[in-house]
């Protein structure tokens, strides 16, 4: 007879090994597959899975407690009638091999174990591709006079709001609406490579690549996101800290050499404009400064300051594994002629790139991979045909605002997080806006 409690502690080890045991190897085979298929998924097809803020991250993880479960119970079943497997300890040998490349992978994957190969990989690159000279010593306190814009009563463009008061210092000529037309507010992502997701293509980085900057991310996770969720980063610049301690050395060394950095910080991407020995400076998203009555989506971005918060908020405060990010100058921008002619192809193209998102929802794509909808684009192309004289286009690109507006504002304060409401909810805006796309495609003079 086979002992039931072998056959358990083998199956939560790994589901199979139990099934091994007690003979059942068609059993074992699948589930070790199914087991295996998962954790391949999570630590290696999509860190994105390892983040409990999605739809399916919650499938995938839900799948495979229900294996492990489902594993113990069947075996638990099945082992009353056993009589033939294999030995119990050459399984758990198995058992503790597949234990010891596991915690090494996720160990030295996860950054929870140092990996030194790939820090001092990282290192060494930064040294040859950053062209900034770095003090060995960080200045004692620095604050540079850097605000934020934001667009009254619209959240969720917390990078576009530091992003666009970043660039205004650092390139004084640079306005919110300039800044928006280089980073690509015509764009329809159709996910037709790595480097594109679904939706609305408008990206801060793409901005800065035109401007002449090359972007950098660091986080203490040597397993970086999906290129997509990064476009314009070259993957080499995902850039592998041992911690966040050393982290935040590195980026006030950084702000001494006034390249200022990016963190995600309580949700928000928020740009650090400076620090002294208590804390620090940000730019982050304050609608208590901007959101006053008589101000809508249609006003003009206004300037918000920086909020202060101390070192132990930062930490407590800091997201997705304490990444950051920050922009060098290396090269000269391009044109706003080239920017215009960019913009005008990717117009022509929305509609196709549309229709390919509407199907990609209405098939239960995943909203992990949609971006989400933009507001700001059309309410900056508005201005500028506005500006240009050409009303018959700016009108239009004002129509797709007001539709995006109302949407936005039906939902009210508290809006529901469920995957079928937001699906439909951005179907709805998709295709009420799908004729003006249309109309567009052609009216770019």
């Amino acid at each position: 007879m086979k002992d039931k409690k072998v056959s358990i502690i083998l199956s939560l080890i790994f589901p199979g090994l139990g099934h091994f045991y007690i003979g059942k190897f068609f059993d074992g085979v699948i589930f070790l597959l199914g087991t295996g298929v998962l954790w391949f998924a999570i630590f290696y097809r999509s860190t994105l899975l390892l983040y409990f803020n999605n739809s399916r991250s919650y499938l995938v993880w839900g799948a495979l407690l229900f294996i492990y479960l489902y594993s113990v119970v069947d075996v638990l079943v099945k082992t009353k009638k056993a009589v033939a497997g294999l030995s119990a300890k050459p399984l758990f040998i198995a058992g503790a091999m597949i234990i010891a490349v596991w915690v090494l992978y996720v160990g030295l994957g996860r950054g929870i174990i140092p990996n030194q190969w790939e820090y001092q990989k990282d290192q060494d690159h930064l040294l040859r591709v950053m062209k900034t000279q770095l003090p060995t010593e960080a200045m004692a306190e620095v604050k540079y006079p850097i605000q934020g814009y934001r667009i009254p009563g619209l959240g969720g463009y917390c990078w576009l709001e530091s992003s666009a008061g970043l660039i205004k210092y650092l390139e004084p000529d640079i306005d919110f609406d300039t800044f928006v037309f280089y980073a690509r507010p015509t764009l329809m992502m159709a996910g037709r490579n790595k480097n594109e997701r679904w939706g609305p293509g408008i990206n801060q980085i793409h901005a800065f690549a035109e401007l002449g900057y090359t972007a950098f991310r660091g986080s203490i996770n040597p397993t970086h996101l999906p290129q997509s969720v990064f476009p314009d980063i070259d993957p080499q610049n995902l850039v592998y800290f041992k911690s966040a301690a050393e982290e935040l050395a590195f980026m006030k060394k950084l702000i001494s050499a006034e390249v200022i950095p990016t963190i995600v910080y309580a949700g928000d991407f928020s740009t650090i404009v400076g620090y002294n020995q208590e804390g620090l400076w940000i730019v982050k998203s304050d609608p208590s400064q901007t959101d006053k009555p008589g101000r809508n989506f249609m006003t003009y971005p206004v300037v918000f300051e920086p909020t202060y918060i101390t070192y132990q908020q930062l930490f407590k405060n800091w997201d997705v594994d304490y990444q950051f990010f920050w922009f060098e100058k290396t090269g000269q921008r391009k044109p706003i002629e080239e920017i215009y002619a960019e913009n005008k192809k990717n117009a022509a193209e929305a509609p196709q790139n549309l229709r390919l998102i509407i199907d990609y929802l209405e098939a239960g794509g995943q909203l992990l991979d949609f971006t989400a909808v933009d507001i700001p684009s059309p309410i900056v192309l508005y201005r500028y045909f506005q500006k240009k004289g050409n009303m018959d286009i700016a009108n239009q690109y004002l129509e797709m605002a007001k539709i995006l507006d109302a949407s936005r504002a039906s939902l009210g304060p508290s809006p529901s997080s469920s995957s079928s409401d937001n699906r439909e909810f951005y179907l709805k805006n998709l295709t009420e806006i799908l004729p003006l796309v249309e109309k567009i495609a052609t009216m770019w003079p």
